[in-house]
């Protein structure tokens, strides 16, 4: 069963995306404190991580430079309402995988699980 990590501090997005994944068969954790998503990520091991952009304590570019180096294989998928944004840039330049526009683009993260 893949895992799948969600960081993202709107809890009714965290909440319609995991039912829909763990409908789907995938083992999902969910952090809206971006601090503590990042622990996560770095004490387990995930087949995809989603890291919203915009979030208070530290965005999603930052925990994205963060987690990869220290795993250099992670996969990381932005989550963001913005795609334009600076900041969605830095961490696709860190090494993210790809952009996911809210609201969700479901297709485009069962893609990418079933490519990997």
């Amino acid at each position: 069963m893949k895992k799948i990590l969600i960081i993202d501090d709107e809890v009714p997005i965290l909440e319609a995306v995991s039912t829909i994944l763990e409908d789907m068969g995938f083992e999902v954790s969910t952090f809206s404190n971006s601090l503590e998503g990042e622990e996560a990520a770095l004490k387990s091991d995930f087949d995809l991580i989603l890291v919203d952009m915009r979030m208070p304590q530290k965005n999603g570019a930052l925990i994205t430079k963060t987690i990869l180096e220290h795993k250099k294989n992670a996969n990381i998928m932005i989550i963001t309402a913005f795609p334009g944004d600076q900041i969605v840039r830095e961490a696709l330049d860190y090494g993210a995988k790809g952009v996911v526009k809210k609201p969700f683009e479901i297709a485009k993260i069962l893609q990418f699980l079933s490519n990997n």
